[in-house]
């Protein structure tokens, strides 16, 4: 098998200094036989003088110049740079090592860099997560494309100027999921990434085409980190919603006042969810005071369904109560220690799950004192499931990661959104389980089906996190996860990433 090629393109305008230093910097950790080359467009000649620098004179957009660039590429894969870009030691040669390795890839990427204080500026990237590509341009550099995969895909196209490279990546990532993140510092830029208005705008546009292409109806609008987008999908009839929410009646202090935490969340619900069409499906566990159903009833009426649980308590086994009893065509799993921060928060989980290829959504949850309880499950150094960026202030942002919708293994049952079909066939939650990782087991066998688990931060709530029991882990429970779903927390994303930040 003939070894891959990779040529890196560089688009400098006539910025012609420094496209030299670019030049300089792959010159410097570039060794002899190197199965690597650059072609670099300028609208000036730059006189290079080197048989690896392959040289085109041609003035033009950034986009006009790549295309001249990828056309005069011989390498059987092509990755773009910017000016003043500078390859790291080694980068290059593991790219191309891993992609000797793995001959069935169509996408490869690295972490980078750029001067900043601290930490600030490295790029830990997780690995292939979909949706959070949709909502930035995470791909980065380097990220090396296939050449034939890019051509087949329509190269650099005119339409794509201000976001030339996130739309190529989008339309390549389209047609393979053949795709891998490569975890060592592929190049460092010379500044942080700076986007103008007319380029977030051409973001979104590249977003919203992608979406065309996939055939869904959405609605993209800047998000919350610059140069960021945010998707809303059409919900053309929204479905019924059942709410199941189990229950022992417990109190805690909120806000300073003592609280049924069962009424709180109704109330929740009620009077702060702009979502229209839901029910509350309220599973008492055994020996819970009447009293608590009462107060529920007077809370949301005609809405109410009631499913009591027996004997001994057992969250999973009152999830499946619940959803057995449940009318909606979807359920939301939701703990009666969590109330809504936003009214929107239902509308963006049932718009999120309107994408076929999406079973479960998860939402952010933030404790009382408004740090992060849960914006995504992931594995810890132990292969534990643990929160990312838990006990980081609300808003807390790693490259987008913690403000952008992003693919997990598993999302926290304690907010969980997914259809009521669904949940029946692949089981249901696992009463083997009956306090902890029974939504991460749900989550485990969701992926297995086929389907992806997107936590969407837009979906915030307050979380009274045990409320209303003590969170013990017990040793048969992780057990269990470790028996049945090792293979699936090495495969996790976001490993490159988990402690960031």
């Amino acid at each position: 098998m003939t070894p891959p090629l990779l040529t890196l393109l560089l688009a400098a305008g006539d910025d012609v200094e420094a496209a030299a230093r670019t030049v300089e910097a792959a010159r410097l950790v570039r060794p002899a036989g190197a199965r690597w080359d650059l072609v670099v467009v300028t609208d000036v000649p730059l006189g290079a003088g080197r048989r690896w620098v392959h040289e085109v004179v041609a003035s033009g957009s950034r986009t006009e110049q790549l295309t001249r660039a990828l056309a005069v590429a011989h390498g059987t894969w092509v990755a773009v740079l910017g000016p003043d870009d500078r390859l790291e030691p080694g980068g290059v040669d593991a790219l191309l090592a891993l992609l000797a390795l793995r001959p069935e890839l169509d996408v490869a990427y690295t972490d980078e860099q750029w001067p900043a204080p601290g930490a600030d500026g490295l790029v830990t990237k997780p690995g292939w997560v979909p949706e959070y590509e949709r909502g930035t341009d995470y791909l980065g550099r380097l990220c090396a494309v296939r050449r034939d995969l890019l051509n087949r895909v329509g190269g650099f196209v005119a339409e794509s100027d201000g976001a030339v490279e996130w739309d190529a990546h989008l339309r390549a990532v389209e047609r393979t999921d053949r795709i891998e993140h490569l975890s060592v510092v592929g190049l460092t830029r010379s500044a942080a990434p700076e986007v103008t208005d007319d380029e977030w705008d051409a973001g979104l546009r590249a977003v919203a085409r992608h979406f065309a292409r996939a055939g869904q109806e959405v609605t993209v609008e800047r998000g919350p980190r610059r140069g960021s987008a945010r998707t809303w999908r059409a919900v053309p009839e929204p479905p019924l919603v059942s709410v199941v929410v189990p229950t022992g009646g417990g109190r805690r202090t909120v806000r300073g006042k003592d609280t049924l935490l069962a009424e709180m969340c109704a109330r929740s619900l009620a009077d702060g969810t702009a979502y229209p069409r839901w029910e509350l499906v309220l599973v008492p566990s055994e020996g819970t005071d009447p009293a608590v159903v009462a107060s529920v009833a007077d809370v949301v009426g005609d809405r109410l369904v009631v499913a009591p649980a027996t004997g001994p308590f057992n969250f999973a086994r009152s999830v499946n109560v619940g959803v057995a009893a449940a009318r909606g065509e979807l359920v939301l799993l939701l703990n009666d220690d969590v109330e809504a921060i936003e009214p929107r928060w239902l509308d963006r989980m049932v718009s999120v799950l309107q994408d076929p290829s999406i079973g479960v959504v998860g939402a952010q949850l933030l404790h009382e004192e408004g740090v992060i309880q849960h914006v995504g499950v992931v594995y810890s150094d132990a292969w534990e499931p643990w929160h990312l960026f838990q006990q980081q202030p609300a808003g807390h942002d790693h490259f987008g990661a913690g403000v952008l919708d992003a693919d997990f293994t598993a999302a926290t049952g304690a907010c969980l959104l997914l259809s009521r079909r669904l949940f029946t066939e692949v089981g249901g939650m696992a009463e083997e389980l009956p306090l902890n990782y029974n939504d991460v087991d749900l989550c485990h066998k969701v992926v297995r089906a086929g389907l992806r688990v997107v936590v969407t931060p837009v979906a915030s709530l307050h979380h009274y996190e045990s409320s209303t029991r003590a969170p013990v882990i017990r040793t048969d429970e992780t057990a269990y996860l470790r028996r049945y779903w090792s293979w699936l927390a090495w495969r996790d994303p976001w490993v490159n990433t988990r402690t960031s930040g």
